[in-house]
């Protein structure tokens, strides 16, 4: 039973990894980050650049700021937007930036704009500092040909043989580890159960697969729960397909198999 509850207790963990994300588009649109980011749109297709390039962080000054934003103003489409949708808000400490002594708070905020016509674009930037003292260390425009909820939505369809792989390993993974588990809790006078329970929850090294792009990566020094996921990258970005190899589930499973050839083989 302790096995369970811990079992249990990892998936809560798991679960929560999400935490401090604003929880609805209301809280989205009031944090200082859409706001800074919201305001830096309006400059830029009003012309104010000289406002955007006096915002820019020092550490990512280039000399062709002007025609750059000259670009990103090109791609906003005409009319006023009727709609915002959340795409991606994340915040984290760094201490990576050129010329900044200690760590820097870096917020990566982006949404999606509907206009007239329909047509979409994608507002995104990266800001260091603190709320009231952001700096800018990127701004990106981009038009996208539908909402990202359409782009990026799970499907099964016009798919290659690598999607279907990564998610046939995906279930083949998880069912290893689910049943791996149940055997594990279920079996009688199993010593150091709730470590056999912990490690048969563990998978090692990380295959995953951009659902909608189809990129695979692979991250070696990486340790997943329950050896599987399918999730998605923030509110509305690609889902992502991930198994690893169960070799908790396998190791108890072996150990199992060895242990009751032994007692076949003495009875």
């Amino acid at each position: 039973m302790r096995a369970l509850w811990l079992a249990a207790f990892l998936w809560l963990c798991a679960s929560l990894q999400g935490c401090g994300l604003p929880q609805s588009a209301a809280e989205f649109e009031s944090t200082p980050e859409v706001a800074f980011l919201k305001a830096t749109v309006n400059q830029l297709v009003t012309h104010q650049h000289g406002a955007i390039k006096a915002l820019i962080d020092p550490s990512v000054q280039h000399p062709e700021v002007d025609s750059a934003l000259k670009n990103l103003q090109a791609k906003v489409p005409a009319g006023t937007p009727t709609h915002l949708e959340a795409v991606n808000w994340q915040v984290m400490r760094t201490t990576q930036i050129a010329g900044r002594d200690g760590s820097t708070r870096v917020a990566n905020v982006a949404f999606e704009y509907t206009y007239p016509g329909p047509r979409w674009m994608i507002a995104s930037a990266s800001l260091a500092g603190e709320p009231g003292q952001f700096r800018i260390l990127a701004f990106n425009i981009e038009p996208i040909p539908a909402p990202l909820s359409e782009l990026n939505a799970f499907s099964l369809m016009n798919k290659t043989w690598k999607h279907y792989a990564f998610l046939v390993m995906a279930l083949g993974a998880f069912s290893v580890s689910l049943f791996a588990l149940l055997r594990c809790i279920r079996t009688q006078d199993l010593k150091s159960k709730w470590l056999w329970a912990v490690f048969i929850c563990v998978g090692l090294v990380a295959f995953s697969i951009n659902w909608t792009s189809g990129a695979i990566s692979i991250k070696p020094l990486y340790f997943s729960f329950m050896s599987a996921s399918i999730g998605q990258s923030g509110w509305v970005g690609p889902w992502i397909v991930s198994f690893s190899v169960p070799v908790g589930a396998l190791a108890f499973l072996a150990t199992q198999a060895l242990q009751q050839k032994k007692a076949a083989a003495s009875a």
